[in-house]
């Protein structure tokens, strides 16, 4: 898998929790916006990166860690434990309002199977219509496709790739360069109709006329 593009417009968003593979590091932008949410500082740490920003409410950060980003220049934006949002939706909302327009979210996973799901969901969010999201959790990198705006995903042939609606009916769903292609098909989010398609011609084409889609290789990062 090649590197993702390099761009001022980039931000890299490190989540906490479990600590991401470190084969991560080689696939991230070198000229990017590092956010660091909560104890997220700590994992960029161990992918050699120095967080330009810190947010979050700072519940799982190690205290040392915490005095690092108030002593580095490192902007910080502490909130209050009692929120609605996730510290991943804070970091994608700064992300946004800054200006970035092609974000990047790496996480370890874990065995928090609600907090994975939470990050997923994320992701699809509607103030992040503008941007281009790709996230890679685990060995896995999901990749959000909006209406509109055809994504062409780099795979390494046979493959396994999968699609999902999110959040809502996905219609004109076109997919070039699997096994089994898809043409101007409907995606429900509450189907498994897209599970373990396999790859065929790289890159593979994905369009949706409407809806959001969300695009998983969940070995991505077994097959550097």
């Amino acid at each position: 898998m090649a590197p993702l593009s390099q761009t001022k417009k980039f931000a890299v968003i490190i989540l906490g929790g479990a600590e991401p593979r470190p084969d991560i590091a080689k696939l991230l932008p070198v000229d990017a916006v590092i956010v660091a949410a909560d104890s997220g500082w700590g994992n960029a740490r161990v992918l050699g990166l120095t967080p330009d920003v810190l947010i979050g409410d700072m519940d799982s950060i190690l205290p040392a860690d915490l005095l690092a980003a108030r002593q580095s220049d490192a902007t910080v934006f502490e909130f209050d434990a009692d929120k609605d949002a996730t510290d991943t939706e804070l970091a994608l909302t700064h992300a946004q309002s800054i200006g970035c327009t092609d974000i990047v979210v790496v996480s370890g996973g874990g065995d928090r199977i609600d907090h994975v799901l939470g990050i997923i969901a994320a992701l699809g969010h509607a103030s992040l219509t503008t941007c281009t999201v790709t996230a890679f959790i685990d060995t896995a990198r999901f990749t959000v496709v909006r209406a509109g705006s055809p994504v062409h995903i780099d795979a390494p042939l046979n493959s396994s790739l999968s699609i999902f609606a999110m959040g809502s009916m996905a219609t004109g769903v076109t997919v070039r360069g699997t096994k089994w292609l898809l043409d101007n098909a409907t995606l429900s989010p509450h189907e498994s109709r897209g599970v373990s398609n396999s790859v065929t011609a790289s890159p593979v084409e994905v369009f949706v006329t409407h809806g959001t889609l969300i695009v998983i290789q969940p070995q991505a990062l077994a097959n550097p």
